[in-house]
């Protein structure tokens, strides 16, 4: 696929101040911009960040639901479903994979991260300034989008 230089700055800024991966954060700008064809830089940036986070919260919201109902199957009278879906949290979740850690505690590192990520999140909301704009050339003023990263976070 074929982009212009500025949405591939957007990405490249976007993935940096999110911490992930510019092909991730290249594919939610462009769902964005492809459900919102005429929405400006700023607005799209800030859905994509909105949307970052939100597909954040589905995910561990999945693995709560996935381990409420693997508790639920330890009781022998639980459903059949529950007993399997234990068996696949046990297995595929809890199990270690290669390099002896298992999923539950790289999810357990990330969520002991998230003090320091949300730390910077709430420095720079205290920073950020309330009028700043994109500067015409293309380029995103970090602190206006500083803030709106953290304010979507918090």
């Amino acid at each position: 696929m074929a982009v212009n230089s500025d949405f591939a700055k957007q990405a490249v800024f976007l993935a940096q101040q999110l911490d992930c991966s510019e092909k991730y954060v290249a594919g939610i700008l462009h769902d964005i911009m492809s459900e919102n064809p005429n929405v400006d830089a700023v607005s799209s940036l800030e859905l994509a960040v909105a949307t970052f986070h939100s597909r954040r919260r589905h995910l561990v919201d999945s693995f709560r639901f996935l381990l409420e109902a693997a508790e639920a199957g330890t009781s022998p009278e639980a459903p059949l479903l529950y007993h399997r879906l234990a068996q696949f949290v046990d297995m595929e979740i809890l199990a270690e994979g290669t390099g002896g850690v298992t999923l539950a505690q790289k999810i357990l590192k990330e969520m002991e991260q998230l003090d320091v990520v949300i730390g910077k999140a709430d420095l720079a909301r205290k920073n950020a300034g309330s009028n700043t704009v994109p500067h015409s050339t293309g380029k995103l003023h970090p602190t206006y989008f500083t803030f709106v990263v953290s304010y979507t976070f918090l």
